[in-house]
């Protein structure tokens, strides 16, 4: 069987910066050198390592070298990348400019941003010549910023109308007022959440609000900065990764397309949280051990999402756990989890929405460590927040003359908002309906019946089934040209 291979691309500062720690991190999980790209003694990388990694020549002199490409539109971050990774990144995928979007989405959507897409897509194309096997494509970006946001949003709707069979992970960081550089952050993240909602085939939020507080209770960090907040979101990604590095449970390696459609029981609900345990800090994890039991619960506590929400106020329309580390604790773990399904408040309609997923391979940091995801009703307060800052902004029109002068209009940007809104409200409506008692509808069949295979009856790439009302802004520039 072939092994999925998954690209992944980081934009803008944030981006860019998380996806450095994150190589880093996966090197050392797989045994190769993050500044050569070589093994130890020539030997072969641990786990299916060509999931991320291409190799580069032959016999022991050969190197292995990440399946990634980083953009932005100022070269500082990129410079720096360059200047710590050695040869282990190829120079080629490292595409920078010298102004920068300077915070602005219209700018690296429709300026900037349209000059470096030939670029960048030409290294998207020779990534996808290079693989065997495409299971997907993950983004790396924060949506406060303008790169982030405006080129994020244009690389993703490019790539979808070039590989629109490819599952496409947003992993997007949202902005807070407590990391905040960016006093535009509320625009860019509402125009971003357009496209996202439109062309993704899922977003994986990590929510700077809950990462600052997490990091400030968890780690006792007094004032963390961004690089702490970074290495909670690497923690994260390292962990939702590993069941496609490394064989899993009866060997089962588990793609991202797999994850998705068992996460997106309708193409319109496709924003997802996640949470990581334990959250010890990674000096002091080999000392302070949490028990199995303590870390599941641990695990699905409101104050340990990486969203500023409170998941079991809400309803779980899916759920993901994956355990990594020492495979002696797998029955204890089935039962504690088993235990944990029963109390949380799920979705009648989607019976069988809870999945386990194991890889014997620990992380660096910790033995044993699991992450949730989770498709949770909760996303929308999140959302919210975002909406009423951009409220507060948008009824005065500050700084809205910074996207009017770069050609977007006061109904496209209405348009944009109305669009958030909806997808608000499709999560309320999730909420409502999820919460009814199961015999008001028992005439109607499950969404799957309790035998069916780990997967979702609707499947991710379903682009026909997409929320109808969700509003492209290529269609929302050529109205306004008309």
């Amino acid at each position: 069987m072939k092994v999925n291979n998954t690209i992944v691309i980081s934009i803008g500062q944030a981006g860019n910066q998380i996806g450095a720690s994150f190589w880093k991190t996966l090197c050392q999980e797989h045994g190769i050198d993050p500044l050569t790209g070589q093994t130890a003694q020539g030997q072969e990388p641990r786990g299916n390592w060509s999931s991320f990694f291409s190799r580069l020549g032959d016999g022991s002199s050969g190197s292995y070298v990440p399946r990634a490409i980083m953009v932005d539109l100022e070269p500082s971050v990129i410079d720096n990348i360059k200047s710590t990774t050695g040869s282990l990144l190829n120079p080629a995928n490292l595409i920078s400019r010298t102004e920068g979007a300077g915070g602005n989405y219209a700018v690296g959507y429709f300026g900037a941003g349209r000059e470096v897409l030939p670029e960048a897509m030409a290294r998207v194309n020779a990534e996808v010549e290079k693989c065997d096997n495409v299971g997907g494509i993950i983004i790396l970006h924060a949506i406060g910023g303008g790169t982030g946001s405006g080129f994020g949003a244009l690389l993703i709707e490019s790539i979808k109308e070039s590989y629109p069979e490819f599952p496409v992970l947003s992993c997007a960081v949202l902005p807070s007022p407590q990391v905040s550089s960016v006093v535009t952050e509320p625009y860019n993240t509402v125009f971003a959440l357009n496209a996202l909602r439109r062309t993704a085939d899922a977003c994986l939020i990590f929510d700077n609000e809950a990462l600052f507080e997490l990091a400030h209770r968890k780690w006792s960090i007094e004032s963390p900065t961004v690089d702490d907040l970074n290495l909670l979101i690497t923690e994260a990604l390292a962990g939702l990764t590993a069941s496609m590095r490394f064989s899993g449970f009866l060997t089962v390696e588990i793609s991202l397309r797999e994850m998705l459609t068992n996460l997106v029981p309708q193409p319109s609900l496709h924003f997802l949280m996640c949470a990581f345990a334990p959250l010890t800090p990674p000096d002091r994890s080999k000392f302070e051990e949490l028990g199995l039991e303590d870390m599941i619960q641990s695990l699905f506590d409101n104050e340990s999402v990486f969203a500023e929400c409170s998941p079991m106020e809400g309803r779980f329309l899916s759920t993901a756990v994956l355990y990594r580390g020492v495979m002696d604790d797998k029955p204890q773990a089935d039962a504690a989890l088993a235990a944990m399904r029963d109390k949380l408040p799920l979705t009648y309609w989607i019976p069988t929405a809870f999945k386990i997923g194991y890889v014997e391979q620990p992380g660096i940091s910790h033995r044993k460590s699991m992450v949730l995801l989770a498709n949770n009703t909760e996303v929308a307060r999140v959302l919210d927040r975002i909406c009423h800052n951009f409220d507060k902004l948008w009824q005065r029109k500050a700084f809205a003359n910074w996207y009017l002068n770069e050609g977007m209009s006061d109904d496209q940007i209405s348009s944009l908002r109305a669009s958030a809104q909806e997808l608000i409200q499709s999560y309320q409506v999730a909420e409502e309906s999820g919460a009814k008692a199961k015999s008001q509808d028992a005439s109607t069949p499950s969404v799957r019946s309790p035998s069916a295979p780990f997967a979702s009856d609707v499947a991710v790439g379903d682009s026909a089934h997409r929320s109808g009302t969700s509003i492209s802004l290529k269609d929302i520039v050529d109205r306004g040209k008309n």
